[in-house]
């Protein structure tokens, strides 16, 4: 009788491991046949596993920087998380985190993204032909999909790097049926800032006092039931935080006390249920809660009075709270009505709340003069309701045709005015042999929220607004179309594009840390794109190598006839950009990485005309257009290692080496005017990044 019960039960256990293999080699399949029969142009589709090797810069593997390396893709500021997606501005991307769109994806300033690649399943990524479901922004989809954890096994994974360290874990809370993937990052830097600080302070005496630190955290959670082969809900969240803080105090000046702080993070929650009605329609019901804040400022004391004489005392404090919140309702449906359409509809929903506001306070007490107090408070909050509905239908036209044509009716709406377009889509794909296809496609895309921002890089300070009476919705339409061929290991895809871009917001103010809340419309000028080009990629994949060898040939142009009435280039306007992406297996749990980076300079506008006034006591400097001048080209290479040693059954110690800019070149960052030997004019550019080289350490359990 025991010797049956283990016969079943171990039966029990074969069949189950052969069903759970099963299913991993029909979701890899499935990943595969994705990449290569699906009808968009513009798609890469990257797994987890990839996202998460390679090289790490600062330990840290990142989404958006391997997105960076992909042809049509610009980077922006060295070290940045910038995405310029033909010719794009960089907040025209639409991310989904597991549906739920974010509006912040950067920590440390930019230095990487928000996205943890150890809870990282899939992700898919549009540059054009874009599906009748995405809709709301006009460059890019970044459609990210966290796993839902292992529903027999417990796995988890530590690590320690540079800047940060990272826990995460995963497993069956009712074996086969609920499932826990928990994601956890914080930098540790202040860990050696805070001591660091203390014991300087002591160094210092009484007298002063310096203060500071940064740290960034963020959490992702998911919990996933089975009610059966038909039904499955999922629970997720996302939160993160970066708080920085600067101070320093003197009391031999009078009691000063000087403290800047800034604090930004976004919450992304969301509940999704998928049921399968039938075989052939299937559905997906999501509902989330979406919301990004920033507050930055400063404080600033004086009180130089004590127990026997009043003194002065004055405060000041000026902070910028920049928050957009999002409810949202989305119900997508999937069907399969015979064997030539696959037909995808549904609606969205979204209510946002856009709330930027600056607060100033200012206090004096003088004595002899009448106290002086001002506080100010502008701002206002804006609502707005988005609605939309689409339908999308790929049809087998013969064995050879397939055309995705799809219709997405999106609507916005304020207190102040509506708005309302209808976006047309259409894909089709000829293939011409069983390895080789051409495809040709055409988008059109809207996108209703503006990124206000003084600056052109990404600061907490930056908010997100409406579109209003003042400055209406941005619109793209866009062709794209190439040749893709699958001979063997080798992928070759030849793809060009054409794109428009209207109502686009520029800003015409002076330099300033905070952007304009109030009455912001007027501080931005409205203008064009166009953005027209090439791309090439040459892929080969084996088991011991693989290689990619990316090219872009590119034009991004603006006009924003305010100030300059004919067209001119975008500061990211790379004519040409070359990757060369390799990675070797010499020996099992040995992997080996390189990346060499190349693109013409990035733009920058210079003063063309220096004018004397008054015998040279002033001067005048004239500027002939914009971005009139090109910085260096740019170039740099990364290598890097994964070392993976096995410490016991399923567990392992893994090692990751990085350098980043390997042989230390220093490419410009931004370019002045100066003076030369003679006191002559000249253009001088100047870089920042050196040579990083990075060492994280990880174990798997």
């Amino acid at each position: 009788m025991l010797a049956a019960v283990f016969v079943t039960a171990a039966n029990a256990s074969a069949q189950e491991l052969e069903r759970r293999d099963t299913l991993e080699t029909a979701r890899v399949t499935a990943v595969k046949e994705k990449m290569r029969n699906t009808t968009q142009t513009g798609l890469m589709r990257l797994d987890g596993e990839k996202l998460r090797s390679g090289i790490a810069v600062f330990g840290t593997p990142d989404v958006i920087k391997q997105l960076q390396l992909l042809p049509g893709v610009a980077a922006g500021n060295e070290l940045m998380s910038g995405l310029y997606v033909h010719g794009g501005d960089g907040n025209d991307n639409l991310f989904l985190l597991d549906g739920v769109p974010l509006y912040n994806i950067t920590h440390f300033g930019g230095l990487f993204s928000s996205f943890n690649t150890d809870v990282v399943d899939n992700l898919d990524f549009y540059k054009s032909g874009f599906p009748a479901r995405y809709g709301g922004r006009l460059s890019s989809v970044v459609d990210v999909e966290t796993s839902e954890g292992d529903m027999y096994e417990y796995h988890g994974h530590a690590s320690l790097g540079l800047i940060d360290g990272r826990l995460q874990a995963e497993g069956p809370i009712v074996k086969g049926k609920t499932s826990f993937n928990v994601g956890v990052r914080r930098s540790w830097l202040d860990v050696i800032t805070t001591p660091a600080l203390w014991y300087a302070n002591s160094k210092n005496g009484e007298s002063t006092k310096v203060n500071g630190g940064y740290n960034m955290t963020d959490l992702n959670g998911r919990i996933t039931h089975k009610f059966s082969d038909r039904s499955k809900i999922a629970a997720n969240v996302y939160w993160g935080r970066d708080k920085l803080t600067a101070g320093i105090e003197n009391s031999d000046l009078g009691a000063i006390s000087i403290n800047v702080g800034s604090t930004w993070g976004t919450l992304a929650t969301s509940v999704g249920w998928e049921y399968d009605f039938s075989k052939q329609l299937r559905s997906k019901l999501l509902g989330y809660y979406s919301r990004s804040d920033s507050d930055v400022g400063y404080g600033f004391t004086v009180d130089s009075s004590d127990e026997k004489e009043e003194g002065i005392k004055m405060t000041m404090s000026d902070h910028n709270i920049c928050a957009v919140g999002d409810a949202g309702l989305k119900y997508d449906f999937d069907w399969l009505p015979n064997d030539f359409h696959h037909v995808r509809f549904g609606l969205a929903a979204a209510y946002h709340h856009y709330q930027t506001s600056r607060n100033y306070e200012q206090t004096r007490l003088i004595p002899g003069l009448d106290p002086y107090e001002d506080a100010k408070k502008t701002g206002e909050p804006y609502y707005a309701f988005e609605p939309a509905l689409y339908i999308e239908d790929e049809i087998f036209l013969a064995y050879n045709f397939t055309l995705n044509a799809g219709l997405r009716g999106s609507m916005f709406a304020t207190g102040e005015k509506a708005w309302a377009h209808l976006e047309p889509r259409a894909a089709l794909k000829w293939l011409f042999t069983h390895w080789g296809c051409f495809k040709l496609s055409y988008t059109r895309m809207s996108q209703y929220a503006h990124l206000v921002s003084a600056m052109y890089i990404e600061l907490p300070t930056n908010s997100w607004m409406p579109s209003t009476t003042g400055a209406g919705p941005m619109m793209s339409d866009q062709i794209a179309g190439g040749l893709y061929f699958t001979p063997g290991p080798f992928k070759i895809n030849l793809e060009g594009w054409y794109k428009t871009m209207d109502n686009m917001l520029t800003y015409n103010g002076a330099n300033a840390f905070y952007p304009p809340i109030t009455n912001w419309e007027t501080s931005f000028t409205s203008g064009k794109g166009k953005s027209y080009g090439m791309e090439f990629e040459g892929t080969y994949e084996s088991t011991k190598f693989d290689f990619s060898a990316y090219y872009t040939l590119s034009w991004t142009w603006r006009q924003f006839d305010a100030y300059y009435p004919v067209p001119f280039p975008d500061r990211n306007d790379n004519r040409h950009k070359i990757n060369l992406v390799g990675t070797w297996r010499p020996l099992r749990g040995l992997s080996v990485y390189f990346n060499w980076n190349y693109h013409t300079g990035n733009r920058i506008t210079l003063p063309t005309h220096v004018v004397a006034i008054d015998d040279k006591a002033y001067t005048a400097m004239l500027f002939q257009s914009p971005y009139n001048s090109k910085l260096p080209d740019y170039h740099r290479l990364d290598i890097g290692a994964d070392l993976v040693a096995p410490v016991g059954k399923n567990r392992s110690l893994d090692f990751n080496i990085s350098i980043y800019n390997v042989y230390n070149h220093l490419n410009a960052s931004f370019a002045m005017l100066d003076h030369d030997e003679n006191g002559d004019y000249i253009g001088m550019a100047y870089g920042l990044v050196p040579i990083i080289p990075t060492l994280s350490v990880g174990y798997r359990f």
